[in-house]
């Protein structure tokens, strides 16, 4: 019965509440203003003729008497290229900018913003600052404001998904591959120094025929995914793994050189296709690949040089062989994914694919830097037919791994460092600190990384007598590609 009862007084009593809540005040006091979240609002790059992830920052009213908004503009030469909504009301182009009338904010509440912004044509190859100022016009006159920045970059839309001809992509504007990219057998594809290729998240980039990418340290070639935005504050999508597909070169493959080359945050890093050992399929110098869901570095009987290169943070494996021929001179291979507690070991090898015999002829790990958060980063896998070449070489190298004697190997292992699991400085210690917060890995050396000086000069002075980042070797080389930096004591 009550429930028959309470509709009908609910309606009479309807007017009064409406009332009450219209007659609320907003006196606004003089000189009274809202608290701002923030001063800027940067949106980052924006691909042209796209929209920025959404913004957002809070206006607050710390009195405890109303806030009365009588007018919100956007100003400036980037006016246009910005839109706003102020606590679900839309701003509407006006004759001096957008604007929007009357807003009111009780004491001790607040009024959320949301800001977009558009990217403009800019028919120029470099990203163009656009700015603008979000203006509250307050019932006391005080003007309050956030400033607004967003670049614009103009790209390439590349206009087929197969390559059948050489072809060189020139480093004027950034490349965007919204579905894979395949570059046929018997055609090359030059990559000029500088060049960016920005893939969706389907997309990747299959070699059939061979990839030429000659990066420099100055200008280096950058694989990645199409989005600038963040996922969340300080977090950009960028950062984040599985933001597009890979790099596969086929079976047809050959002759594949990449120098001063930046391949993250794919699904996976490379993939080598079985292929003939007796020709080189890969070279991959001065470069990294870092941050992927899956494997980083795939070599099924490939014979491949890798040197001066950082393969880094894989949930699945950072570099896994089977078979075939493999030189890795000066290179950091670290397994310090953050995203998976169950991330793969940073070096697998054997001379098996499945249950077929795949001849290990050779793999050498020189100079070189192994390790993991794990306590074993190291695995090894022999076929049971002892005749099926299982040949590798240890030398100078920082090892995540119980320690292997010449007795107990079926290779070489000369001047190792063997990580004790105990000791402090071990495994991440060798490194400067990472920032997992923000997920920035430099992988420069700790002063204190049992790294330094561990190289073979010789070695050194021969392939890399500088690092990855262009610094001499001196006074002792360090293992991996990146020679620590000595600070002299005042």
């Amino acid at each position: 019965m009550r429930s028959l009862w309470f509709l009908p007084l609910t309606l009479l009593l309807l007017p009064f509440i409406s009332s009450c809540i219209s007659d609320e005040d907003f006196p606004t006091p003089a000189g009274a203003s809202f608290r701002l979240s923030v001063d800027t609002i940067d949106c980052d790059t924006v691909l042209s003729h796209t929209a920025s992830a959404t913004r957002t920052f809070t206006l607050y009213n710390d009195k405890s008497d109303g806030l009365s908004i009588t007018n919100v503009t956007i100003e400036g030469d980037g006016a246009a290229q910005f839109l706003a909504n102020i606590d679900g009301t839309a701003i509407s182009p006006g004759e001096s900018g957008s604007m929007v009338n009357g807003l009111d904010c009780r004491g001790k509440d607040s009024l959320i913003a949301f800001v977009q912004f558009n990217a403009k044509t800019t028919n120029q190859d470099e990203a163009e600052l656009s700015e603008a100022r979000l203006v509250f016009t307050l019932a006391n006159g005080v003007r309050q404001s956030v400033l607004l920045r967003g670049y614009s970059q103009d790209a390439v839309i590349l206009p087929s998904d197969i390559i059948n001809t050489d072809t060189t992509l020139a480093a004027t504007r950034p490349y965007v591959i919204r579905d894979s990219l395949v570059v046929k057998a018997g055609a090359t594809i030059t990559l000029s120094a500088g060049t960016t290729l920005l893939f969706y998240p389907h997309a990747g980039l299959r070699i059939e025929g061979t990839l030429k990418a000659l990066g420099t340290l100055e200008q280096p070639i950058t694989f990645r995914g199409h989005r600038f935005d963040d996922m969340f504050k300080d977090q950009p999508y960028d950062r984040i793994d599985n933001q597009w597909q890979g790099i596969t070169f086929t079976s047809t493959s050959y002759d594949n050189h990449l120098d001063y080359c930046d391949i993250h945050s794919g699904n996976w890093g490379i993939r080598c296709d079985s292929s003939d050992v007796s020709r080189l399929k890969l070279t991959i110098e001065n470069s990294v690949i870092h941050n992927v869901k899956q494997d980083a570095l795939t070599l099924v009987s490939t014979q491949a040089f890798i040197g001066n290169t950082q393969i880094s943070n894989s949930e699945g494996k950072c570099v896994d062989i089977s078979g075939g021929d493999q030189q890795f001179i000066h290179c950091t291979i670290a397994s310090f994914s953050p995203f998976s507690a169950t991330r793969g070991p940073a070096l697998v090898f054997g001379n098996m694919i499945g249950d077929q015999p795949c001849a290990l002829q050779r793999l050498d790990i020189i100079n070189s830097i192994v390790t993991g958060y794990a306590t074993d980063e190291i695995y090894g896998s022999r076929a049971t037919d002892e005749t099926i070449p299982f040949n590798y070489t240890f030398h100078n190298s920082l090892l995540c791994t119980p320690e292997i004697t010449d007795e107990d190997s079926d290779g070489s292992v000369i001047n190792n460092i063997w990580e004790d699991p105990k000791d402090t400085l071990a495994r991440q210690a060798n490194f400067v600190p990472f920032d997992t917060k923000k997920l920035i890995y430099t992988f420069q050396l700790a002063p204190t990384s049992k790294a330094r000086g561990l190289a073979d000069p010789s070695i050194t002075q021969l392939y890399y007598p500088l690092d990855r980042l262009g610094r001499k070797r001196e006074p002792e080389s360090d293992a991996g590609c990146y020679q620590s930096v000595v600070t002299e004591e005042p």
